[in-house]
């Protein structure tokens, strides 16, 4: 009797463990997936591709080439640091994708589609003559200091509401008919984006789209189908702004002519709250977007960004 009631407890324990065991291992997994998507992300932005190295490596290589030495603390509170260090900022202490694209664009009038290590060496070189051997943190409060010498410009907190209007023309020709699904295209803001007084994005800054689905017209007389996801494009600050085709953007295009114009002639924009554009020609016609099209798209949701007071 009291080796069945062992048994029994033994198997009830293993039974307990089967449901906690994986419950704790994707609990742990869910807390690292949004480490490793902030270090790529971070990686990207300073050296345009993600570092093939263990996960503690690729943290300490970022911390020593900003500040010259590692961070204490927990790996995610490191993480944290460094997004907030690179992309986050505060009006008090923007970060140092705001120092160095408004520098840029105080300097050339323009944000060039670079990683922030060749940005910095690119102005160094322009400004100075010569690379410094310096952490990042030094050579872009170097270069902001330079671009700024009357003192720190204006920097201010806002929320960039949903809605907001953004014309961006197209870089390349995107077609029903040419174009393959999952293909990358990219666009570029038309002109310098301005709210409340700030600078939010600078012209001709480049964003990527990806071509959702692309389906030519059949010789059936079935129409061609395109469908277009803008995705998200960075501001002055660094902060991602998703743009999306919304009914804002719907009825400004409609409003301008781009709906029914002859540069996409039939193109029909339909309001779609993940920002897909599904265009439709006369059956049997496919949809062709040139490059140089100009069209307007809007901000997916209330987002909060440091701008620049002009």
């Amino acid at each position: 009797m009291f080796l069945k009631k062992r048994i029994s407890f033994f198997f009830i324990v293993i039974f307990i463990l089967s449901i906690i065991l994986p419950q704790i291992a994707l609990a742990q997994t869910a807390t690292e997936i949004p480490v490793l998507e902030d270090l790529a992300q971070i990686e990207i932005r300073i050296y345009g591709e993600v570092r093939d190295d263990s996960l503690l490596n690729r943290v300490e290589l970022l911390e020593k080439d900003l500040v010259g030495r590692t961070l204490p603390g927990i790996l995610t509170d490191r993480v944290k640091q460094l997004k907030d260090f690179i992309v986050t900022g505060t009006p008090e202490e923007p970060s140092l994708s705001f120092k160095i694209n408004s520098a840029q664009w105080t300097l050339q009038d323009k944000i060039t589609d670079t990683p922030l290590l060749p940005k910095i060496e690119d102005l160094e070189l322009k400004i100075f003559g010569e690379l410094s051997d310096d952490v990042l943190a030094m050579r872009a409060e170097r270069i902001f200091n330079v671009c700024f010498p009357e003192g720190r410009p204006i920097i201010r907190e806002i929320t960039l509401p949903g809605g907001t209007l953004i014309p961006v023309t197209l870089m390349e020709t995107i077609s029903s008919k040419k174009s393959k699904s999952g293909a990358i295209f990219k666009y570029q803001i038309a002109e310098d984006i301005m709210y409340a007084g700030s600078v939010i994005m600078s012209k001709d800054t480049i964003g990527r789209g990806e071509v959702l689905k692309a389906k030519k017209a059949s010789v059936l007389l079935k129409k061609g189908e395109l469908e277009l996801d803008f995705k998200s494009i960075e501001a002055l600050d660094g902060t991602n702004i998703r743009l999306v085709f919304g009914l804002a953007s719907e009825e400004e295009n409609t409003r301008l002519g781009i709906a029914v114009g002859a540069s996409i002639a039939g193109l029909i924009i339909l309001s779609n709250p993940v920002g897909l554009v599904v265009g439709a020609l006369i059956p049997g016609k496919n949809i062709t977007l040139k490059e140089g099209t100009r069209l307007y798209l809007e901000v997916s949701t209330d987002t909060k960004i440091i701008s620049l007071a002009q």
